[in-house]
Protein backbone atom coordinates (compact mmCIF):
# COMPACT_ATOMS: atom_id res chain seq x y z
CA UNK A 1 0.00 0.00 0.00
CA UNK A 2 2.81 2.31 0.64
CA UNK A 3 4.83 1.21 -2.75
CA UNK A 4 1.18 1.95 -4.43
CA UNK A 5 0.48 5.47 -2.71
CA UNK A 6 3.68 6.91 -3.81
CA UNK A 7 3.26 5.44 -7.17
CA UNK A 8 0.10 7.43 -7.23
CA UNK A 9 1.23 10.83 -6.02
CA UNK A 10 4.13 11.12 -7.90
CA UNK A 11 2.95 10.26 -11.01
CA UNK A 12 2.22 12.06 -13.81
CA UNK A 13 -1.04 13.15 -16.16
CA UNK A 14 -1.85 10.70 -18.54
CA UNK A 15 0.77 8.68 -18.06
CA UNK A 16 0.53 4.84 -16.16
CA UNK A 17 3.05 4.40 -13.35
CA UNK A 18 4.28 0.91 -12.11
CA UNK A 19 6.20 -0.49 -9.65
CA UNK A 20 9.56 -2.73 -10.45
CA UNK A 21 7.51 -6.03 -9.34
CA UNK A 22 4.36 -5.10 -12.02
CA UNK A 23 7.66 -4.37 -14.50
CA UNK A 24 9.37 -7.70 -14.05
CA UNK A 25 5.68 -9.47 -14.21
CA UNK A 26 5.46 -7.46 -17.84
CA UNK A 27 9.42 -8.82 -19.34
CA UNK A 28 8.14 -12.64 -17.90
CA UNK A 29 5.42 -12.47 -20.11
CA UNK A 30 7.05 -11.08 -23.35
CA UNK A 31 6.10 -7.12 -22.84
CA UNK A 32 9.52 -5.93 -22.34
CA UNK A 33 8.41 -3.25 -25.45
CA UNK A 34 5.91 -1.73 -22.57
CA UNK A 35 8.03 -0.69 -19.64
CA UNK A 36 10.16 2.53 -19.83
CA UNK A 37 12.51 2.98 -16.48
CA UNK A 38 11.32 6.16 -14.81
CA UNK A 39 14.87 8.63 -15.01
CA UNK A 40 13.97 10.08 -11.05
CA UNK A 41 14.20 8.20 -8.14
CA UNK A 42 10.72 7.46 -6.17
CA UNK A 43 11.09 7.98 -2.19
CA UNK A 44 8.74 5.48 -0.22
CA UNK A 45 9.02 5.83 3.70
CA UNK A 46 9.65 2.49 5.09
CA UNK A 47 11.13 1.34 1.71
CA UNK A 48 13.52 4.16 0.68
CA UNK A 49 14.40 5.33 -2.84
CA UNK A 50 12.77 3.32 -5.36
CA UNK A 51 13.38 2.36 -9.63
CA UNK A 52 9.69 3.10 -11.35
CA UNK A 53 8.50 3.12 -14.45
CA UNK A 54 6.36 4.12 -17.00
CA UNK A 55 3.77 1.30 -19.00
CA UNK A 56 3.85 2.39 -22.60
CA UNK A 57 1.89 -0.29 -24.74
CA UNK A 58 2.94 -0.93 -28.18
CA UNK A 59 0.21 -1.27 -30.72
CA UNK A 60 0.13 -2.24 -33.85
CA UNK A 61 -2.83 -2.04 -37.23
CA UNK A 62 -4.33 -5.03 -38.19
CA UNK A 63 -5.42 -5.70 -41.30
CA UNK A 64 -8.85 -4.58 -40.83
CA UNK A 65 -7.72 -1.67 -39.71
CA UNK A 66 -8.59 -1.92 -36.13
CA UNK A 67 -5.73 -1.67 -33.46
CA UNK A 68 -4.96 -4.55 -31.40
CA UNK A 69 -2.07 -5.01 -29.15
CA UNK A 70 1.14 -6.96 -30.59
CA UNK A 71 2.78 -9.73 -28.54
CA UNK A 72 5.56 -10.87 -30.36
CA UNK A 73 6.90 -14.08 -31.96
CA UNK A 74 10.10 -13.87 -29.09
CA UNK A 75 7.52 -12.95 -26.10
CA UNK A 76 5.60 -15.87 -27.10
CA UNK A 77 8.47 -18.02 -26.46
CA UNK A 78 9.14 -17.29 -23.10
CA UNK A 79 7.03 -19.51 -21.14
CA UNK A 80 9.43 -22.30 -22.14
CA UNK A 81 12.56 -19.93 -21.36
CA UNK A 82 14.43 -20.89 -18.10
CA UNK A 83 14.32 -18.84 -15.01
CA UNK A 84 18.04 -17.93 -15.50
CA UNK A 85 18.06 -16.78 -18.79
CA UNK A 86 14.51 -14.97 -17.52
CA UNK A 87 16.37 -13.47 -14.83
CA UNK A 88 19.02 -12.16 -17.18
CA UNK A 89 16.81 -10.88 -19.59
CA UNK A 90 14.40 -8.70 -16.36
CA UNK A 91 18.53 -7.13 -15.44
CA UNK A 92 19.05 -6.22 -18.95
CA UNK A 93 15.79 -4.40 -19.96
CA UNK A 94 15.16 -3.09 -16.25
CA UNK A 95 18.59 -2.40 -15.10
CA UNK A 96 19.33 -2.54 -11.18
CA UNK A 97 16.95 -2.49 -8.90
CA UNK A 98 17.67 0.75 -6.91
CA UNK A 99 19.52 3.59 -8.03
CA UNK A 100 20.47 4.74 -4.93
CA UNK A 101 20.31 4.19 -1.32
CA UNK A 102 19.85 1.01 -1.65
CA UNK A 103 18.88 -0.08 2.28
CA UNK A 104 15.26 0.85 2.99
CA UNK A 105 14.74 2.89 6.41
CA UNK A 106 14.24 0.81 9.55
CA UNK A 107 11.79 1.40 11.90
CA UNK A 108 11.79 4.51 14.05
CA UNK A 109 14.43 6.09 11.69
CA UNK A 110 14.87 9.45 12.33
CA UNK A 111 13.15 11.61 10.26
CA UNK A 112 14.26 12.62 6.59
CA UNK A 113 14.09 15.93 5.62
CA UNK A 114 12.42 16.93 2.10
CA UNK A 115 15.34 16.97 0.01
CA UNK A 116 15.61 13.12 0.42
CA UNK A 117 12.46 12.20 -1.73
CA UNK A 118 13.86 14.85 -5.07
CA UNK A 119 15.80 14.46 -7.86
CA UNK A 120 20.02 14.83 -7.64
CA UNK A 121 19.66 17.59 -10.34
CA UNK A 122 17.28 19.56 -8.47
CA UNK A 123 19.15 18.63 -4.54
CA UNK A 124 21.72 20.72 -6.80
CA UNK A 125 19.56 23.27 -7.35
CA UNK A 126 18.21 23.77 -3.98
CA UNK A 127 21.61 23.74 -2.59
CA UNK A 128 22.77 26.67 -4.83
CA UNK A 129 19.36 28.61 -3.89
CA UNK A 130 20.15 28.16 -0.27
CA UNK A 131 24.01 29.77 -0.53
CA UNK A 132 22.29 32.77 -2.28
CA UNK A 133 20.01 32.56 0.28
CA UNK A 134 22.15 32.46 3.47
CA UNK A 135 24.07 35.59 1.80
CA UNK A 136 21.42 37.89 1.94
CA UNK A 137 20.47 36.44 5.68
CA UNK A 138 23.69 37.74 6.21
CA UNK A 139 23.05 40.78 5.02
CA UNK A 140 20.09 41.08 6.71
CA UNK A 141 21.66 40.07 9.72
CA UNK A 142 24.51 42.78 9.59
CA UNK A 143 21.75 45.01 8.61
CA UNK A 144 19.60 44.69 11.97
CA UNK A 145 22.97 45.03 13.99
CA UNK A 146 23.97 48.07 12.92
CA UNK A 147 20.83 49.49 13.23
CA UNK A 148 20.96 48.03 17.13
CA UNK A 149 17.76 46.49 16.51
CA UNK A 150 17.81 42.84 17.81
CA UNK A 151 14.28 41.28 18.06
CA UNK A 152 13.71 40.22 21.52
CA UNK A 153 11.03 37.65 20.90
CA UNK A 154 9.26 35.25 18.06
CA UNK A 155 7.00 37.07 15.69
CA UNK A 156 3.70 35.35 15.17
CA UNK A 157 4.21 34.33 11.75
CA UNK A 158 0.81 35.73 9.00
CA UNK A 159 -1.18 32.88 7.89
CA UNK A 160 -3.01 32.76 4.26
CA UNK A 161 -6.24 33.43 4.37
CA UNK A 162 -7.52 33.60 1.12
CA UNK A 163 -10.72 32.19 -0.12
CA UNK A 164 -14.08 32.95 -1.84
CA UNK A 165 -14.11 36.49 -1.74
CA UNK A 166 -11.22 37.16 0.03
CA UNK A 167 -8.14 36.76 -2.20
CA UNK A 168 -4.41 37.93 -2.76
CA UNK A 169 -5.15 40.50 -5.62
CA UNK A 170 -6.78 42.81 -2.47
CA UNK A 171 -3.37 42.64 -0.77
CA UNK A 172 -1.09 44.26 -4.44
CA UNK A 173 -0.26 47.77 -3.20
CA UNK A 174 0.44 50.55 -5.51
CA UNK A 175 2.53 51.59 -3.24
CA UNK A 176 5.37 49.12 -0.86
CA UNK A 177 6.67 51.18 1.76
CA UNK A 178 10.37 50.65 1.48
CA UNK A 179 12.73 51.97 4.48
CA UNK A 180 14.25 55.36 4.58
CA UNK A 181 18.40 55.74 4.05
CA UNK A 182 19.62 55.56 7.76
CA UNK A 183 23.03 56.42 8.21
CA UNK A 184 23.42 54.21 11.07
CA UNK A 185 23.94 51.25 8.81
CA UNK A 186 27.12 52.74 7.92
CA UNK A 187 28.07 54.77 10.83
CA UNK A 188 28.21 51.75 12.88
CA UNK A 189 28.32 49.02 9.88
CA UNK A 190 28.93 45.39 10.69
CA UNK A 191 30.44 43.83 7.82
CA UNK A 192 27.85 40.86 6.74
CA UNK A 193 31.11 38.25 6.13
CA UNK A 194 31.21 38.18 9.59
CA UNK A 195 28.17 37.25 10.61
CA UNK A 196 27.24 33.30 11.14
CA UNK A 197 24.29 31.67 10.42
CA UNK A 198 23.27 29.00 12.72
CA UNK A 199 23.54 25.40 11.18
CA UNK A 200 20.18 25.04 12.25
CA UNK A 201 19.00 27.94 10.68
CA UNK A 202 20.76 26.60 7.19
CA UNK A 203 19.39 23.07 7.76
CA UNK A 204 15.94 24.71 7.92
CA UNK A 205 16.35 26.97 5.07
CA UNK A 206 17.54 23.64 2.49
CA UNK A 207 14.23 22.00 3.88
CA UNK A 208 12.66 24.77 3.29
CA UNK A 209 13.48 25.39 -0.34
CA UNK A 210 13.00 21.27 -0.59
CA UNK A 211 9.73 21.19 0.48
CA UNK A 212 8.97 24.08 -2.13
CA UNK A 213 10.50 21.74 -4.68
CA UNK A 214 8.59 19.20 -4.10
CA UNK A 215 5.72 21.96 -4.58
CA UNK A 216 6.12 21.84 -8.14
CA UNK A 217 4.87 19.29 -10.45
CA UNK A 218 6.90 17.38 -13.66
CA UNK A 219 5.74 20.04 -16.06
CA UNK A 220 8.40 20.80 -19.15
CA UNK A 221 8.29 24.19 -18.41
CA UNK A 222 6.94 25.37 -15.20
CA UNK A 223 9.07 23.22 -12.98
CA UNK A 224 11.67 23.97 -10.56
CA UNK A 225 14.21 24.06 -12.89
CA UNK A 226 12.53 27.04 -14.41
CA UNK A 227 11.59 28.37 -11.36
CA UNK A 228 15.78 28.56 -10.49
CA UNK A 229 16.14 30.14 -13.74
CA UNK A 230 14.08 33.00 -12.81
CA UNK A 231 16.06 33.13 -9.49
CA UNK A 232 19.33 33.61 -11.26
CA UNK A 233 18.06 36.16 -13.17
CA UNK A 234 16.78 38.00 -10.36
CA UNK A 235 19.83 37.81 -8.81
CA UNK A 236 21.51 39.26 -11.85
CA UNK A 237 19.33 42.39 -12.18
CA UNK A 238 19.59 42.88 -8.23
CA UNK A 239 23.24 42.85 -8.88
CA UNK A 240 23.07 45.42 -10.78
CA UNK A 241 20.83 47.74 -8.66
CA UNK A 242 23.30 47.24 -5.84
CA UNK A 243 26.16 47.77 -7.60
CA UNK A 244 25.31 50.58 -9.91
CA UNK A 245 28.80 52.16 -11.42
CA UNK A 246 27.40 55.20 -12.12
CA UNK A 247 26.36 56.88 -8.71
CA UNK A 248 28.58 59.77 -7.57
CA UNK A 249 28.77 61.37 -4.32
CA UNK A 250 31.18 64.48 -5.84
CA UNK A 251 34.19 65.14 -4.69
CA UNK A 252 35.23 64.58 -1.04
CA UNK A 253 32.27 62.64 -0.19
CA UNK A 254 31.91 60.80 3.07
CA UNK A 255 30.92 57.45 2.80
CA UNK A 256 27.98 57.51 3.99
CA UNK A 257 26.95 60.50 1.43
CA UNK A 258 28.10 57.76 -1.19
CA UNK A 259 25.70 55.54 0.99
CA UNK A 260 23.01 58.05 0.71
CA UNK A 261 23.04 58.49 -2.87
CA UNK A 262 23.06 55.21 -3.97
CA UNK A 263 20.10 54.75 -2.00
CA UNK A 264 17.98 57.50 -3.74
CA UNK A 265 19.33 56.17 -7.20
CA UNK A 266 18.29 52.84 -6.41
CA UNK A 267 14.87 53.81 -5.02
CA UNK A 268 15.90 52.71 -1.63
CA UNK A 269 16.18 48.74 -2.86
CA UNK A 270 19.70 48.43 -2.05
CA UNK A 271 19.48 49.30 1.52
CA UNK A 272 17.15 46.49 2.52
CA UNK A 273 18.03 42.80 1.76
CA UNK A 274 14.91 41.91 3.29
CA UNK A 275 13.67 43.41 -0.11
CA UNK A 276 16.28 41.21 -2.23
CA UNK A 277 15.37 38.19 0.29
CA UNK A 278 11.55 39.08 -0.75
CA UNK A 279 12.25 38.91 -4.27
CA UNK A 280 13.99 35.50 -4.46
CA UNK A 281 11.80 34.10 -2.40
CA UNK A 282 9.21 35.34 -5.24
CA UNK A 283 11.38 34.09 -7.90
CA UNK A 284 12.05 30.78 -6.04
CA UNK A 285 7.34 30.06 -5.64
CA UNK A 286 5.99 31.80 -8.43
CA UNK A 287 4.68 28.67 -10.32
CA UNK A 288 4.65 26.28 -7.67
CA UNK A 289 2.06 23.93 -7.71
CA UNK A 290 1.90 25.21 -11.32
CA UNK A 291 -1.39 22.40 -13.50
CA UNK A 292 0.52 22.87 -16.74
CA UNK A 293 -2.22 24.68 -18.55
CA UNK A 294 -2.93 28.29 -18.47
CA UNK A 295 -5.31 29.69 -15.81
CA UNK A 296 -8.36 30.52 -18.63
CA UNK A 297 -8.28 26.72 -18.84
CA UNK A 298 -8.70 26.08 -15.02
CA UNK A 299 -11.82 29.02 -15.53
CA UNK A 300 -12.77 26.91 -18.18
CA UNK A 301 -12.85 23.59 -16.59
CA UNK A 302 -14.30 25.05 -13.32
CA UNK A 303 -11.71 24.12 -11.26
CA UNK A 304 -12.02 24.28 -7.68
CA UNK A 305 -9.39 26.37 -7.73
CA UNK A 306 -10.50 28.65 -10.16
CA UNK A 307 -13.69 28.94 -7.68
CA UNK A 308 -11.56 29.56 -4.64
CA UNK A 309 -9.76 32.52 -6.33
CA UNK A 310 -13.24 34.15 -8.05
CA UNK A 311 -11.32 33.13 -11.77
CA UNK A 312 -8.63 35.66 -10.94
CA UNK A 313 -4.87 35.02 -11.17
CA UNK A 314 -5.39 31.24 -9.82
CA UNK A 315 -2.17 29.53 -10.24
CA UNK A 316 -0.62 32.53 -9.14
CA UNK A 317 -2.43 32.99 -6.00
CA UNK A 318 -1.98 29.14 -5.25
CA UNK A 319 1.58 29.14 -5.76
CA UNK A 320 1.83 31.87 -3.09
CA UNK A 321 -1.07 30.24 -0.73
CA UNK A 322 0.84 26.72 -0.72
CA UNK A 323 4.33 28.29 -0.38
CA UNK A 324 4.16 30.50 1.85
CA UNK A 325 1.63 28.67 4.74
CA UNK A 326 4.94 26.39 4.26
CA UNK A 327 7.05 29.06 5.13
CA UNK A 328 5.28 30.67 7.84
CA UNK A 329 5.35 26.60 9.44
CA UNK A 330 6.23 26.25 13.19
CA UNK A 331 8.98 24.17 12.47
CA UNK A 332 11.42 27.14 10.29
CA UNK A 333 10.83 28.99 13.79
CA UNK A 334 14.56 29.72 13.63
CA UNK A 335 15.16 30.84 10.23
CA UNK A 336 11.52 33.22 10.78
CA UNK A 337 13.52 35.16 13.38
CA UNK A 338 16.34 35.52 10.93
CA UNK A 339 14.59 37.01 8.53
CA UNK A 340 12.42 39.24 10.08
CA UNK A 341 12.71 40.50 13.57
CA UNK A 342 9.43 42.93 13.57
CA UNK A 343 5.90 42.77 12.87
CA UNK A 344 6.95 45.46 10.01
CA UNK A 345 9.31 43.56 8.83
CA UNK A 346 7.26 40.35 8.32
CA UNK A 347 4.58 42.81 6.90
CA UNK A 348 6.52 43.54 4.20
CA UNK A 349 8.31 40.51 3.43
CA UNK A 350 4.59 39.53 2.20
CA UNK A 351 3.68 42.71 0.79
CA UNK A 352 6.63 42.36 -1.69
CA UNK A 353 5.93 38.25 -1.85
CA UNK A 354 2.78 39.24 -2.81
CA UNK A 355 2.90 42.03 -5.54
CA UNK A 356 6.07 40.31 -6.94
CA UNK A 357 4.17 37.37 -7.65
CA UNK A 358 1.42 38.55 -8.94
CA UNK A 359 2.97 40.79 -11.30
CA UNK A 360 3.94 37.24 -13.52
CA UNK A 361 0.10 37.34 -14.27
CA UNK A 362 0.60 39.38 -17.53
CA UNK A 363 -2.95 38.20 -18.76
CA UNK A 364 -5.20 39.47 -16.01
CA UNK A 365 -6.37 42.84 -17.19
CA UNK A 366 -7.19 44.99 -14.14
CA UNK A 367 -3.75 43.80 -12.48
CA UNK A 368 -2.17 44.89 -15.83
CA UNK A 369 -4.06 48.49 -15.74
CA UNK A 370 -3.08 48.88 -11.99
CA UNK A 371 0.60 48.41 -13.47
CA UNK A 372 0.40 50.62 -16.10
CA UNK A 373 -1.21 53.38 -14.36
CA UNK A 374 1.65 52.74 -11.22
CA UNK A 375 4.10 53.14 -13.96
CA UNK A 376 2.78 56.18 -15.75
CA UNK A 377 2.40 58.23 -12.53
CA UNK A 378 5.86 57.22 -11.15
CA UNK A 379 7.44 57.90 -14.59
CA UNK A 380 5.51 60.76 -16.33
CA UNK A 381 7.02 64.36 -16.64
CA UNK A 382 4.13 65.20 -14.55
CA UNK A 383 5.76 63.11 -11.27
CA UNK A 384 9.23 65.22 -11.68
CA UNK A 385 7.54 67.41 -8.82
CA UNK A 386 6.97 64.45 -6.58
CA UNK A 387 10.06 62.54 -7.66
CA UNK A 388 12.04 63.39 -3.80
CA UNK A 389 9.03 62.56 -1.87
CA UNK A 390 9.21 59.10 0.16
CA UNK A 391 5.89 57.90 -1.69
CA UNK A 392 6.97 58.78 -4.79
CA UNK A 393 10.52 56.64 -4.44
CA UNK A 394 8.45 53.93 -2.90
CA UNK A 395 6.25 53.74 -5.89
CA UNK A 396 9.41 53.66 -7.89
CA UNK A 397 10.76 51.25 -6.15
CA UNK A 398 7.64 49.06 -6.51
CA UNK A 399 7.46 49.54 -10.69
CA UNK A 400 11.08 48.63 -10.25
CA UNK A 401 10.62 45.10 -8.27
CA UNK A 402 7.71 44.10 -10.52
CA UNK A 403 9.76 44.95 -13.51
CA UNK A 404 12.32 42.69 -12.41
CA UNK A 405 10.39 39.97 -12.03
CA UNK A 406 8.22 40.02 -14.94
CA UNK A 407 11.66 40.60 -16.95
CA UNK A 408 13.13 37.49 -15.04
CA UNK A 409 10.13 34.82 -15.77
CA UNK A 410 10.73 35.36 -19.06
CA UNK A 411 14.70 36.22 -19.21
CA UNK A 412 14.93 33.27 -21.57
CA UNK A 413 13.76 35.39 -24.27
CA UNK A 414 16.48 38.47 -23.24
CA UNK A 415 19.37 36.00 -23.54
CA UNK A 416 21.48 33.67 -25.49
CA UNK A 417 19.57 32.06 -28.80
CA UNK A 418 20.11 28.58 -27.61
CA UNK A 419 18.94 29.20 -23.76
CA UNK A 420 16.15 30.61 -25.46
CA UNK A 421 15.62 27.69 -27.61
CA UNK A 422 15.42 25.72 -25.18
CA UNK A 423 12.53 26.77 -23.00
CA UNK A 424 10.73 28.05 -25.80
CA UNK A 425 10.44 24.43 -26.82
CA UNK A 426 9.86 23.13 -23.05
CA UNK A 427 6.86 25.57 -23.15
CA UNK A 428 5.46 24.26 -26.76
CA UNK A 429 5.82 20.60 -25.40
CA UNK A 430 3.73 21.74 -22.45
CA UNK A 431 0.87 23.74 -23.98
CA UNK A 432 1.17 21.00 -26.58
CA UNK A 433 0.66 17.99 -24.10
CA UNK A 434 -2.83 19.95 -22.57
CA UNK A 435 -3.85 19.85 -26.22
CA UNK A 436 -3.35 16.43 -26.99
CA UNK A 437 -5.11 15.61 -23.72
CA UNK A 438 -7.86 17.71 -24.58
CA UNK A 439 -7.46 20.21 -22.23
CA UNK A 440 -7.10 22.85 -24.96
CA UNK A 441 -9.19 22.64 -27.66
CA UNK A 442 -6.48 24.95 -30.00
CA UNK A 443 -3.77 22.99 -31.23
CA UNK A 444 -0.57 25.52 -30.12
CA UNK A 445 1.59 24.82 -33.71
CA UNK A 446 -0.98 26.21 -35.40
CA UNK A 447 -0.21 30.02 -34.11
CA UNK A 448 2.91 29.34 -32.73
CA UNK A 449 5.49 30.96 -34.96
CA UNK A 450 3.29 34.36 -35.25
CA UNK A 451 2.38 34.21 -31.55
CA UNK A 452 5.80 34.58 -30.58
CA UNK A 453 6.65 37.35 -33.29
CA UNK A 454 3.53 38.65 -31.43
CA UNK A 455 4.76 38.24 -28.39
CA UNK A 456 8.06 40.17 -28.98
CA UNK A 457 6.55 42.93 -30.77
CA UNK A 458 4.36 43.79 -28.20
CA UNK A 459 5.58 42.66 -24.45
CA UNK A 460 9.47 41.38 -24.53
CA UNK A 461 11.01 44.18 -26.55
CA UNK A 462 8.42 46.80 -24.82
CA UNK A 463 9.44 45.45 -21.26
CA UNK A 464 13.51 45.26 -22.29
CA UNK A 465 13.18 49.13 -22.89
CA UNK A 466 11.41 50.01 -19.73
CA UNK A 467 14.48 48.12 -17.69
CA UNK A 468 15.91 51.07 -19.16
CA UNK A 469 13.77 53.44 -18.51
CA UNK A 470 14.29 52.77 -14.81
CA UNK A 471 17.44 53.28 -14.74
CA UNK A 472 18.93 51.19 -12.29
CA UNK A 473 19.82 48.32 -14.01
CA UNK A 474 23.03 49.58 -15.85
CA UNK A 475 24.28 47.58 -19.05
CA UNK A 476 22.12 44.53 -18.60
CA UNK A 477 19.24 46.28 -19.53
CA UNK A 478 20.74 46.95 -22.64
CA UNK A 479 21.79 43.77 -22.56
CA UNK A 480 18.98 42.55 -22.72
CA UNK A 481 17.28 44.80 -24.91
CA UNK A 482 19.89 43.31 -27.93
CA UNK A 483 19.34 39.36 -27.13
CA UNK A 484 15.32 40.29 -27.57
CA UNK A 485 16.04 41.90 -30.86
CA UNK A 486 18.81 39.55 -32.00
CA UNK A 487 16.41 36.60 -31.15
CA UNK A 488 13.24 37.96 -32.77
CA UNK A 489 15.42 38.10 -35.63
CA UNK A 490 16.65 34.61 -35.52
CA UNK A 491 12.92 32.88 -34.50
CA UNK A 492 11.50 35.51 -37.63
CA UNK A 493 13.98 33.26 -40.10
CA UNK A 494 13.90 29.88 -38.39
CA UNK A 495 10.62 29.98 -36.44
CA UNK A 496 8.60 28.11 -38.81
CA UNK A 497 11.38 25.10 -39.32
CA UNK A 498 11.53 24.95 -35.79
CA UNK A 499 7.69 24.59 -34.79
CA UNK A 500 7.83 21.96 -37.22
CA UNK A 501 10.66 20.44 -35.25
CA UNK A 502 8.61 20.75 -31.82
CA UNK A 503 6.14 18.99 -33.07
CA UNK A 504 8.46 15.69 -34.53
CA UNK A 505 10.12 15.51 -31.52
CA UNK A 506 6.99 15.85 -29.20
CA UNK A 507 5.45 13.23 -31.01
CA UNK A 508 8.84 10.34 -30.68
CA UNK A 509 9.79 11.36 -27.41
CA UNK A 510 7.74 10.64 -23.73
CA UNK A 511 6.88 14.53 -22.98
Amino acid sequence: MNTASRLESTGLPGRIHISRDTAEKLVAAGKEKWVNAREDIVFAKGKGNLTTFWLKIQQESCASGSVRTSRSAESRQDAGVSKEALDKKKALVLGPAVDSDDKPSPVGDSKLTAIDELSKKNQRLIHWNVDILVKILRQIVARRQSLGKQGKRHVKPIKTTTGKGNNLIAEVKDVLALPQFDAKTFKNHVDPNTVVIPDSVVSQLTDLIARIAALYRNNPFHSFEHASHVTMSVCKLLGRIVNPNEVHAGEGATNDQLAANLHDHTFGITSDPLTQFACIVSALIHDADHPGVPNSTLVKEEDPLAAKYDNKSVAEQNSVDLAWNIIMSEEYRELQDCIYGTKDELERFRSIVVNVVMATDIMDKDLGAQRKARWETAFSEDAEEEAKTHTAVNRKATIVLEHLMQASDVSHTMQHWVVYRKWNEKLFFEMYRAYVDGRSERDPSEGWYKGELGFYDYYIIPLAKKLETCGVFGVSSHEYLSYAQANRREWEAKGEQLVKDYVWRFHNSDA
